[in-house]
């Protein structure tokens, strides 16, 4: 989960209740995972460009924190009034810095967001049309087992890319976006559980390239998987 701007769970908690599906009703599931900065929300558009169902926890974990949610509510209770602002809403950014320093707070923003994450994940699920459907989880190296998972696939970039991106885009300083890449995995471990992997340090074009190619062997592989159900 990416809510604030690191990664708060991996699937083997998304998917302990997540999915209702099954048998004919479950998709064949890509899981697309990558590190901080590294891409995922480019490439995920990408397929979704090309008619592929999008789930993405990044999204649901902005939507659970919104005015009015019971998650909110106990980010308030648990860290203070002092994390949301006037307009009640979540002050992201200050979050993040405490997150990132201390996991004790990390470990206790998954536990309240978890719940709203595998409710939302399973009813997204079950309502795929697409032969394939990209599930986007940004912590999935880090959480032992994934099951419901059909392969997993890697956005990568170099580290040093990372930081710069990081910096770039969230206007922090490098000690912050060392702090982020230290809050996760390693890129080799990232690899190690990869079927699939996408480089994405090179131009836009590529990308659209390759996610066209992963796309027909996505396609291939569900229908494959459909035929011997």
């Amino acid at each position: 989960m990416y809510i604030l701007g690191v990664a708060a769970w991996g699937a083997s908690d998304l998917f302990v209740i997540a999915n209702p599906a099954s048998g004919q009703n479950q998709p064949y599931t890509i899981a697309l995972t990558g590190g901080i900065a590294s891409g995922k929300t480019l490439v995920s558009n990408e397929f979704a460009r090309l008619g592929v169902s999008i789930i993405d926890t990044d999204v649901i974990a902005h939507q659970i924190v919104e005015p009015g949610q019971p998650a909110l509510r106990e980010i308030r209770n648990s860290f203070g009034s002092k994390f949301i602002d006037k307009n009640g809403r979540l002050k992201r950014s200050d979050l993040r810095r405490l997150i990132f320093s201390d996991a004790n707070a990390r470990m206790k923003l998954e536990s309240i967001l978890h719940p709203g994450i595998r409710l939302e994940v399973g009813r997204a699920i079950t309502r795929v049309s697409s032969a394939y459907c990209i599930l986007v989880i940004p912590l999935l190296a880090e959480r032992g087992t994934y099951p419901y998972i059909d392969r997993v696939l890697v956005v990568d970039v170099k580290p040093e890319q990372q930081i710069d991106r990081l910096m770039a885009r969230d206007n922090s300083s490098r000690k912050q976006a060392e702090q982020a890449l230290a809050s996760q995995a390693t890129r080799e471990q990232r690899l190690s559980i990869a079927d699939d992997v996408l480089d994405n340090s090179r131009s836009p074009k590529a990308i659209v390239q390759k996610a066209l190619q992963l796309h027909r062997k996505y396609t291939r592989l569900a229908n494959n998987s459909k035929n011997r159900a």
